[in-house]
């Protein structure tokens, strides 16, 4: 009866020790998947981070501009209204 119970346990440990070995290779398939998931969010934010930024530099650019032009459009009105 030992021996029964043994070799039961035996082959318990067996079947336990291969499907740990084959769910960490599910595992690690799953995290690269994941990795590479990431990489591609990472980079996509990227990206659009650049594009917010060079977006407020052109806003910013304009915003110049039009003071540029504002304040050149009063220097004018002003000197007609010394006339």
């Amino acid at each position: 009866m030992k021996r029964i119970l043994a070799v039961l346990f035996v082959i318990a440990l067996a079947f336990t020790m291969v499907s740990g070995c084959a769910l960490s290779k599910e595992a690690e398939q799953k995290l690269a998947k994941a990795q590479d998931a990431c990489m591609a969010a990472q980079q996509k934010s990227e990206s659009s981070a650049q594009a917010a930024a060079n977006s407020a530099r052109q806003a910013a650019d304009s915003a110049a501009k039009a003071e540029a032009m504002a304040n050149k459009c009063e220097s004018i009105f002003m000197k007609h209204m010394k006339k």
